[in-house]
């Protein structure tokens, strides 16, 4: 039997064989239904971001033609496409009725989903575009740290490791903590490599042998020595050209490793936060909670989806490896939503109810960077911070402007033109 043909998106469209449609509004899982029957080519209908992401699922799930409407998309986002396509194999087409199909060709990249670059070069205490708060008073409250979960280990990779979902574990850390680490892995195979590595503060972006960065150990730990060669060797030649296959060696979904290698930009941690939140609103899929990265690194990779089903299920696994009591507070702690603006800068919302894009709240905290602020401008922001979410009230993200209500007052403010500040929506649907 011939392999069918899949048509994806809102838009009406004539088909002159059979072909599977997209139910009306579909669900992430309902996708993967349509992908699961080894379509030989897709029609994606749909503009924006929703026919976008669409198309890129496609590809990176092997369906070798994706046809789109032409001038359905701006012709960036098509090279954009063209790019991804060829990354796997595949070929993108546009087509109308006028003038038929045609093959687009790939271009420069482009980060879909996320702020532009200039976004991650402004000081960080500058929050929002014309704030109200860029002067705040000392005497605001700074807002208050998330605090630790106690007994949580500190990375949780050893943890997926130690269960056997790991077939190579990778880790970063400062050379002194070698001779601890060697002892606690006896019998396993440890490949090294030393390099010194600065991380930048908004983006958590590495930038390997700068001068001044701190010389770091990276391990590749396995207990099989062929596996942790072969990932050193892949990391030597260019772990992001070997994207998928180094996926493979530590244990990632494959679906998860190929949407990685689809990206324009995989080495800002920030725009890849943004890009994977766009993608799962796109592709109608839930922000479960264990997947929270804002909070907590509970799966040490970018998921395809915030409701991807294979990462859900190898975090719950490294969740239930964890004492029962602290298993029950990094839940909790996760399944609360976030509004993010990077790597250093985020808000945590507790007793949180949430409606579209309005939140209400009785209490927010800010949480801890993973490439933390200097002090001084940490507590600049947090003073900022304070004096917008410092008590219970409703926060509303807006495509235009932001608003905070608290008891009789109203904070409005502009977006930044860069669309910096996203609203990860854990904890509820």
């Amino acid at each position: 039997m011939r392999p069918p043909v899949i048509i994806l998106g809102s838009n009406p469209v004539q088909f002159g064989e059979d072909a599977l449609f997209e139910r009306e509004n579909a669900r992430f899982e309902d996708l993967e239904k349509l992908l699961d029957e080894g379509p030989r080519a897709a029609v994606v209908t749909s503009g924006g971001e929703a026919g976008f992401f669409r198309a890129s699922l496609c590809l990176e799930r092997g369906v070798s033609r994706v046809v789109v409407r032409r001038g359905l998309f701006e012709e960036a986002w098509e090279r954009e496409l063209a790019a991804r396509a060829a990354t796997f194999g595949a070929e993108l087409y546009v087509h109308d009725d006028v003038r038929g199909y045609g093959r687009v060709k790939p271009g420069a990249r482009t980060n879909v989903g996320a702020p532009v670059a200039d976004a991650w070069t402004r000081d960080p205490r500058a929050i929002f575009q014309d704030e109200p708060l860029a002067h705040a008073e000392p005497s605001e409250p700074l807002l208050p740290m998330d605090p630790d979960i106690a007994g949580l280990p500190s990375n949780l990779e050893e943890t997926a490791f130690a269960i056997g979902d790991k077939p190579v574990l990778y880790l970063v850390l400062p050379a002194t903590e070698l001779p601890a680490l060697r002892e606690k892995y006896v019998g396993a195979t440890m490949v090294l490599r030393e390099i010194p590595i600065e991380v930048e503060g908004a983006t958590g972006r590495r930038v390997y042998a700068s001068p001044a960065g701190r010389s770091n150990a990276h391990l590749f730990i396995s207990k099989n020595a062929d596996s942790a060669e072969k990932a050193a060797r892949l990391w030597d030649e260019g772990s992001s050209r070997h994207a998928q296959a180094m996926g493979e060696l530590l244990g990632y979904p494959r679906c998860c490793a190929a949407a990685f290698a689809a990206l324009a930009e995989r080495g800002n941690n920030a725009a890849l936060v943004y890009a994977t939140a766009a993608r799962t609103r796109a592709l109608g899929a839930h922000f479960h909670g264990v997947l929270n990265s804002a909070v907590r690194h509970v799966v040490p990779y970018t998921p395809c989806s915030f409701g991807c089903p294979r990462a859900i299920g190898l975090a719950e696994r490294v969740i239930a490896a964890l004492p029962a009591d602290v298993a029950d507070a990094l839940r909790r702690a996760l399944s609360r939503p976030v509004f993010y603006l990077d790597e250093s800068r985020a808000v945590v919302f507790n007793q949180a109810r949430m409606r579209g894009q309005t939140i209400e709240y009785e209490s927010a905290a800010f949480l801890q960077a993973s490439a933390p602020l200097r002090s001084e401008v940490e507590t600049a922001v947090r003073l900022r911070l304070g004096a917008l979410f410092g008590h219970p009230g409703k926060f509303v993200v807006g495509d235009e402007a932001m608003e905070v209500h608290t008891a009789g007052h109203v904070r409005r403010w502009p977006r930044q033109t860069l669309g910096l500040g996203v609203l990860l929506a854990f904890g509820g649907r």
